[in-house]
Parts: C-alpha cells; structure tokens; sequence
C-alpha cells in the first residue's frame, strides 16, 4: 500500500474515482491527508439508562443535540457521535484511516474510538466518536477542521469492496449509532 500525498488526492479527486464533498481543497488539503470538518448532526447516548443493551436498538436510548447557538460543549467523560461536513465515496483501488488533527488532540479531544478504517467501496457520511479527556468542558464549532483522512492506494483492488456486502453502514448519513443489534 501507498499512502497519497497532496498531489495524488487532488489528482484522485479530479480525476479518479474518489468523491468526497463539499471540499475546499485550498482549506482542507495537507501533504499527506485531508482535513475534514464537524458537521451539524451530533447525539449522545442517554446517560440516565441503567445500562446500554447491545441486542436492542439504539434508538430509544439516544438524544440528539440541540445548538442553542452556533457551538456546542463537550464535558469531561461525554461520548458523542457526530456527523461531518463532507460525505464520501471510497472507490474499490482505495482504503483510507480516519485520525484526529493534532491541533484537536491537545485540547484533549478523541476523535474515534476505534472506528478508524474506511473500508474500499464505502460510501457514506463518516460518524466520528468523539470524546473529551480533559476535565473542563470544550466548545466545538460545526464547520471547523476536526479531524483528517489519509489515504492509501492497495495494491490490487478489492475482491469483496463494502459496496458489495450487505453492510449496516454503507449509504450512512448524519449521525448513525451501533447497529450491532442486527448480527446478534
């Protein structure tokens, strides 16, 4: 595998058969990976719940955050589910890693738990699985730079891509929780 510089994203973007939009390449592009931004969709697992049932589905033990203005506050311990800005397709030749942006890591702030990879073939928005580590609460903007997406040419394309399984996430937009309740 081949991670993609600057040069070969913008080239796979125009070119090839990789989308990700909206994107402000001039923003957003870095030598090796591109910046993407916080969306506006962003839900929290209900704390009040005695406990999460795996077999049951998220629905009913979820809230979703309501921006009273144009940010929101992370608190200390709090696990959010947010949605990007951009959405994605991942052609079958590509696979790409989802990481937080430094800037973001030193106010403490996890960006994926350990939902990272971006499967080849994938199309959807990304669900980031953001936690605050500190112990003072974080105001975060819809719209900022919050997390990157490095890229990797593999060397053969995908046999089984995840455009071709029957795949809980594929087509996701906005915020969607664990589905884990279908394989069991």
């Amino acid at each position: 595998m081949t991670v993609l510089s600057d040069t070969d994203i913008a080239r796979e973007l125009a070119y090839g058969e990789l989308d990700v939009s909206p994107v402000d390449l001039e923003e957003q592009l870095q030598p090796n990976s591109l910046d993407i931004r916080l969306g506006e969709d962003i839900s929290f697992i209900d704390v009040r719940n005695d406990f999460i049932d795996s077999k049951q589905p998220l629905d009913k033990q979820i809230y979703e955050m309501d921006y009273s203005s144009d940010s929101f506050k992370l608190y200390p311990d709090d696990f959010v589910l947010a949605s990007t800005v951009e959405s994605f397709i991942i052609p079958d030749y590509l696979y790409a890693e989802l990481n937080g942006r430094s800037s973001i890591a030193r106010l403490g702030i996890e960006i994926h738990s350990t939902g990272g990879v971006i499967d080849s073939g994938f199309n959807g928005d990304i669900v980031l699985e953001m936690t605050n580590n500190l112990c003072k609460p974080v105001k975060l903007y819809p719209g900022m730079r919050i997390a990157q997406v490095i890229f990797y040419r593999m060397e053969s394309r995908a046999n089984n891509p995840y455009s071709e399984k029957d795949n809980k996430y594929q087509n996701q937009e906005g915020v969607v929780h664990s589905r884990i309740n279908e394989e069991l």
